[in-house]
């Protein structure tokens, strides 16, 4: 997972694009005739997943216990904020701005960033999990079947307001159960 989390080792390539995310037309027509070069340093480099599938990396990241190193992966959807989108693309750097498939970041700041999972079916108790990795702060408030649960983490303390009972599970802490209603820590 070191790797995959080194902005220094990772590129962004296409089979349809050049070195920098761009179409290739040379590049299609030497595929249509069976060759198939590498772009990059493969012994250094490692290609990014396209947005559409870094839920793939993300999910790798966080089950191998670095969730708190996802933040810092998330910034390259910044790209998709700048000249007036308001709708995430299908590719780094290229393609369309149409690709609601490609929001799995939407989907990791909630379960991985601020933490927030169903602990048993159906959201009968849940599990809040923070990590923010290098951010200051976070907050974000979860729908449920029994209703919102609204955390909110900073560098001092855990807020949690939840219909339902929760684990609250912080770095360097045992796991602890609490009640629903709503907690400061």
């Amino acid at each position: 997972m070191e790797t995959v989390t080194n902005a220094d080792r990772l590129v962004v390539r296409s089979w349809t694009g050049g070195g920098q995310g761009e179409y290739s037309q040379e590049k299609i027509r030497r595929q249509h005739m069976g060759i198939y070069e590498a772009d990059r340093d493969v012994e250094r480099e490692i290609v990014i997943g396209e947005p559409f599938i870094s839920y793939l990396v993300h999910d790798a990241v966080a089950e191998s216990g670095l969730a708190n190193r996802l933040p810092e992966l998330y910034r390259r959807w910044s790209q998709y904020l700048v000249d007036g989108y308001d709708t995430i693309g299908e590719c780094w750097g290229w393609g369309t701005h149409v690709h609601g498939w490609s929001c799995t970041v939407t989907k990791d700041m909630v379960f991985y960033t601020l933490g927030v999972t169903p602990a048993e079916p159906g959201y009968t108790k849940a599990r809040v999990a923070p990590r923010l990795g290098g951010l200051a702060w976070a907050k974000g408030r979860v729908p449920t079947p029994h209703g919102l649960i609204v955390v909110e983490v900073d560098g001092e303390k855990v807020t949690v307001d939840s219909p339902v009972p929760f684990i609250l599970d912080l770095e360097g802490q045992p796991p602890r159960e609490s009640p629903a209603g709503k907690h400061v820590i």
